[in-house]
C-alpha cells in the first residue's frame, strides 16, 4: 500500500511504500531530505481529524436545537401584509409626488471636437496659395469700333507731313517687331526692344515733332499676345491714340 506526503521545501507530492514510514529519503522533485511519519503518528492524526469533525457537528446540531423555537414563531405569526388597495395608492402617491426632468444632459467634456488645428492648416493653406500665385495686371485699351469694308465715296487726299503724327509697328509670322518712324526704322527681338524703340520714337523727330497716334500692323499668322505686347509697349512710351490692323504680307 502507498503512502502519500508533501514535500516541506518544493510542496510537491509523492506516494512512497508503506515500508518507509519513519524514515528519511529525498525528494524526487528536488531532492530535499524529508522525514516520513511513522504509522502510529499516521493513526493519531487520523482519529484527530475524526475527532474534530464529529465536536463541529454536535455545535451545528446544538445551534439549530436553539434557533427551532424563533422559525417556528414566526410562522406561527406572520407579518401582516397591506392590503393590494391600499398599496397601489401610496404607489400612485409616490409616482405623482415624483417630478420629471427632460433637460438634456450635457455632453461629458472630451467629446467636443477642437477646430483650432483645423483652422490653422485653413490659413497656412492660404497663406501658401497667396504667395506661390502669380497676380499679373490686365491692360486693356480702348479700341474703336471698326468701320465699314465698303470704299468711301468721299476720299480726301492726305497730306504727307501728317504721317509724322504717327509711328507704325509691325509684327511679323515670327512675332518680330518693326519700328517704322518718319526718320528711322528699328528691329526689335523683344518687348523691352520695342518699349525702348517706341520712347525714342516718342521722343520726337529730328524736326521737334512728337508722334502721338500708333498704330499696330500685325501678320495674319503672329500670336494676339504679341500684338497685345505691342499696344501696351506704346501705352508704356505714352502714346495718345492707338490703331490695329491685319495685313497678309507687309512690302
Amino acid at each position: 500500500m502507498a503512502i502519500r506526503f508533501q514535500c516541506p521545501s518544493c510542496n510537491a507530492i509523492r506516494a512512497v511504500n508503506e515500508r518507509l514510514l519513519g524514515r528519511e529519503i529525498k525528494c524526487p522533485e528536488c531532492s530535499h531530505p524529508v522525514q516520513l511519519p511513522t504509522r502510529q503518528q499516521i493513526e493519531d492524526g487520523r482519529r484527530a481529524k475524526q475527532k474534530a469533525r464529529q465536536e463541529e457537528l454536535e455545535r451545528d446540531q446544538a445551534l439549530s436545537r436553539l434557533l427551532a423555537p424563533q422559525v417556528a414563531a414566526e410562522a406561527i405569526d406572520p407579518e401582516p401584509q397591506q392590503p393590494e388597495e391600499e398599496r397601489l395608492a401610496a404607489e400612485e402617491k409616490v409616482l405623482a409626488a415624483a417630478s420629471t426632468n427632460f433637460t438634456r444632459p450635457k455632453p461629458p467634456a472630451g467629446e467636443d471636437m477642437d477646430m483650432t488645428p483645423m483652422v490653422d492648416v485653413t490659413f497656412l493653406l492660404l497663406i501658401f496659395f497667396m504667395i506661390t500665385a502669380s497676380f499679373s495686371v490686365q491692360k486693356s485699351i480702348q479700341r474703336p469700333a471698326q468701320r465699314p469694308q465698303d470704299p468711301s465715296t468721299q476720299v480726301q487726299p492726305q497730306d504727307p507731313d501728317e504721317n509724322r503724327d504717327l509711328v507704325t509697328v509691325q509684327v511679323d509670322e515670327f512675332n518680330a517687331y518693326s519700328v517704322i518712324t518718319s526718320d528711322w526704322d528699328r528691329v526689335a527681338g523683344s518687348k523691352q526692344d520695342l518699349i525702348v524703340a517706341l520712347n525714342d520714337a516718342a521722343a520726337g523727330d529730328a524736326s521737334g515733332n512728337q508722334p502721338t497716334k500708333l498704330v499696330v500692323q500685325a501678320h495674319e499668322d503672329c500670336i494676339h499676345a504679341a500684338v497685345i505686347a505691342a499696344l501696351d509697349a506704346g501705352r508704356e512710351a505714352r502714346f495718345e491714340s492707338f490703331e490695329v490692323s491685319t495685313v497678309e504680307q507687309f512690302d
